[in-house]
């Protein structure tokens, strides 16, 4: 995917929580390759970003939801609850130890809030 679609991802879904009278406040992503990096999942590089800006932040108090392991891993690595949805990898075993809690889809684990 290149920078411009990402970009316009974003803007499409701002608009759309914006309709829904919902914010987003920052839109965090890594566009490194190396898995080295320290903002590529499930290093925290893009948590302590999100700390510097809001550093009312509390990791422990923060739930980090995802499709990947990676993102589970993420949350873990920043001391996060962790919500895995089975939107892409449903494959992924049930028990896991990056997995806090497992919902088949977003609006799923929405209702549950």
């Amino acid at each position: 995917m290149s920078l411009e679609d990402l970009e316009h991802i974003h803007f499409n879904m701002n608009n759309e929580i914006q309709d829904a009278d919902g914010r987003i406040d920052k839109i965090y992503f890594c566009t490194d390759l190396d898995n080295t990096s320290p903002n590529r999942k499930p290093n925290i590089g893009m948590a302590f970003q999100a700390k510097q800006d809001f550093p009312s932040i509390d990791f422990t108090k923060t739930i980090m939801v995802g499709n990947r392991l990676s993102d589970m891993y993420f949350g873990r690595n920043a001391g996060m609850k962790t919500v895995y949805l089975d939107t892409t990898n449903p494959e992924v075993e049930i028990g896991h130890e990056a997995i806090d809690y497992r919902f088949d889809s977003l609006i799923d684990f929405a209702k549950v809030l």
